[in-house]
């Protein structure tokens, strides 16, 4: 409610109370007669002139027999079918209801309740305002919140370095600074914590041992957390997949000590320092670096590598790893791997390949699906329908990953269209859903264009499977491939070591090298140019296998070089080709961004505020959601680590209810984040304003 229509109430109350002077009794604040006068002592008007055919004990003109009606409470005055009803507690009007509509907006009568709004004016963002974290959002033309299609607060991408520490590890590389700010190990054996403690077994999710040695991880995936997933090939060994989380409040604190353990550059000098007291070992937590400083590297101590999942059977080859739409919630992605040799002593499928779905919260197995024959996946990517596409050699096929009951598509190869000995290697989607390869073993660079009809028409799968084939034949072997929000290819020069470009409008049909831009004007960033990706500042990166590094070419809005290139070393043998920054599954998968505000209320009162609700209005179109989450904490560092309550769905969001109750509370902070997420790209839902609602437990103190 608010503060007019708790003026207006409070001065009708008060005309009211003066125009009764005069009346018999006293009533207390809870308008009860508490007369004390003596019996046969005037008590007031003659009742018959109210009401003369009747009895009107109260002389409010309702009573039994009243021409008015009757009176639900004869004993008091101010309670009649004809009263305004008030905040008292009391059912006034006589309607059988207490309070309703004069409730303030904590749903109690305090004067203590009160609303913090945003959104009245134009909302304000990361630049303008302290409070305020964004992700994949911005303001429209009205000043309101929607999905952006070029900002991201994210920074950072993830790179797989298949020979380091001869076990294999992960760089994380900050990509506005151009520099490795973390790298871990691409396993965990704290996947089953008591077993290690306990026992010291190092065991998967399902309680099958780890392979902690020469797992040479090749292919990593970002998520809506923007936590990555790593794929381990281990050739002769046990495939697996594995979650290191982004952000602290992701990690787990294992040791209870109040402090997550993880890699960071603790000298930032850009390069992480995995054995820094020269002993020829990777570190750990009981490492004494010899510059005093904490170790930059964790090894199977790291807490934030959460868990390890194994797949398949011995040397079937982890080779690629793709992330699915989820559900319209943060971070609720599931993980796709795929195996690359069949195996005999697979009980699923001893003649083929298999495509395992893995939970990204739990890292549980939630399915699979077997792979036609002659299908041996090198990557994957998945679509806005869902719909899962697969590299493999001069051939594609597809999985749905909404509708499980779907049988895996046929076999789709290049050769039913274009002549000649085709292979693939990277894969990547774009914003049309044409699917990209490139053409290891081929120098060119594939696109297939799927028939795009509506998601669930009967004849959608077929028609998926009737698109056209297109060639861009090269000079050399390429790798890796990405598509921008620009409507640009960007394609990995093996052999040279360079970054190519394309339109991805380019006509069906095969092409020569001439609709190929050589971004780089001929020098080549190192041997075996494995890896290209972009960041979410709209610049391309690649990754250079042999020289260990990767390197960024800034670019401008039409995808044109504009500064000088720039690298970082990395780990030993780089070999990351998929959607290794997260840009795909946010601009193309499922686009999606964050809105908070971080709030305090009852500054100068001795105890925090009751945070009540959160309300807000908002358009979403279908196939587009808003989804509120919120902390509560007596101090906002808190929030990196605290436990985070929602979504709540609709508008309003009682905070003492499911999926709360959001704890602790009170307490001095709230921070509200609002998730936006869209099935399509240029469809945004829109968020107009929001009030958060509380209460103070104290008035503010008097100076003394």
């Amino acid at each position: 409610m608010n503060t007019k229509n708790r003026l207006s109430i409070l001065i009708c109350a008060l005309i009211f109370v003066i125009s009764c002077e005069g009346k018999s009794g006293v009533y207390d604040n809870n308008n009860t007669n508490n007369n004390t006068q003596d019996a046969g002592e005037d008590v007031g008007p003659d009742i018959t002139i109210l009401c003369p055919n009747g009895t009107d004990l109260d002389n409010d003109g309702y009573g039994d027999g009243c021409t008015a009606g009757p009176d639900c409470n004869d004993s008091n005055p101010f309670v009649n079918p004809g009263a305004q009803e008030r905040c008292n507690g009391i059912d006034d009007n006589c309607d059988g209801q207490t309070d309703e509509g004069v409730l303030n907006a904590c749903g109690t009568c305090s004067s203590r309740c009160d609303v913090n709004e945003l959104g009245t004016g134009p909302f304000p963002i990361e630049s303008e305002d302290p409070n305020v974290e964004t992700e994949g959002t911005g303001r429209d033309e009205n000043g309101d919140i929607v999905l952006s299609k070029e900002d991201n607060n994210y920074n950072f991408m993830y790179i797989a370095n298949t020979n380091d520490l001869a076990r294999g590890t992960v760089s994380k590389i900050d990509t506005r600074n151009v520099k490795e700010v973390a790298r871990y190990l691409s396993v965990t054996c704290w996947s089953k914590p008591s077993l290690y403690l306990q026992q010291g077994l190092c065991r998967d999710v399902n309680n099958t041992n780890v392979q902690t040695t020469a797992n040479s991880p090749s292919r990593t995936s970002v998520d809506f957390n923007f936590d990555v997933f790593v794929a381990n090939r281990a050739f002769s060994g046990q495939a697996s997949v594995t979650k290191i989380a982004s952000k602290l409040s992701n990690c787990v604190d294992r040791n209870g000590d109040g402090i997550i353990q993880t890699s960071s550059d603790q000298n930032n000098d850009g390069v992480i320092d995995t054995d820094c007291n020269d002993d020829g070992l990777g570190d750990d937590i009981a490492t004494i670096c010899t510059n005093g400083l904490p170790p930059e590297f964790y090894g199977l101590d790291d807490e934030c590598i959460i868990f390890t999942t194994n797949y398949g059977t011995t040397n079937q080859l982890g080779r690629n790893v793709c992330l699915d739409k989820g559900d319209l919630e943060v971070g609720a992605s599931n993980v796709w791997v795929g195996t690359y040799n069949p195996s005999s002593a697979n009980p699923i499928s001893p003649d083929r390949n298999v495509y395992y779905k893995i939970d990204g919260t739990s890292g549980a197995f939630l399915g699979y699906q077997i792979l036609p024959a002659g299908v041996s996946p090198y990557g994957c990517a998945i679509d806005q329908d869902g719909i899962l596409w697969v590299s493999s050699w001069g051939v594609t096929t597809f999985i749905d990953t909404v509708n499980p009951a779907f049988p895996v598509g046929p076999v789709l190869a290049v050769s039913s269209q274009i002549a000649g000995s085709h292979s693939m290697y990277g894969i990547t989607i774009d914003d049309l859903g044409n699917v990209w390869f490139g053409g290891w073993g081929s120098s060119a660079i594939y696109r297939y264009r799927p028939n795009r009809i509506t998601y669930g028409d009967p004849d959608y799968y077929n028609q998926l499977a009737s698109g056209t084939w297109t060639r861009v034949q090269y000079s050399a072997n390429t790798a890796g491939v990405a598509a921008d929000t620009r409507g640009l290819i960007w394609a990995a020069d093996n052999n040279n070591g360079l970054i190519l470009r394309m339109e991805q409008s380019l006509p069906d049909g095969d092409h020569g090298s001439g609709v190929i831009t050589v971004m780089n004007a001929g020098q080549g960033f190192g041997g075996n140019m494995r890896g290209v990706g972009i960041d979410f500042d709209g610049h391309v990166w690649g990754v250079s296998h042999d020289i260990s590094r990767a390197s960024r070419i800034e670019l401008d809005s039409s995808g044109n070089m504009i500064n000088t290139i720039q690298t970082t070393p990395v780990g030993t043998n780089p070999y990351t080709y998929s959607d290794f920054t997260g840009y795909g599954l946010h601009n193309f998968t499922r686009p999606q961004g964050v809105y908070s505000y971080t709030f305090t209320a009852c500054e100068g009162t001795p105890l925090p505020p009751k945070w009540h609700g959160v309300e807000w209005t908002s358009t979403e179109p279908t196939g587009t959601d808003i989804s509120l989450y919120v902390q509560v904490g007596d101090n906002p560092s808190v929030f990196a680590t605290s436990e985070q309550y929602g979504p709540w769905e609709n508008s309003i969001a009682y905070l003492d209810d499911p999926p709360g109750p959001a704890a602790p509370n009170p307490s001095w902070y709230i921070k509200v984040i609002f998730l936006l997420t869209t099935e399509a790209r240029d469809i945004t839902p829109i968020l107009h304003d929001f009030n958060v609602i509380y209460e103070c437990q104290n008035e503010v103190p008097e100076k003394k």
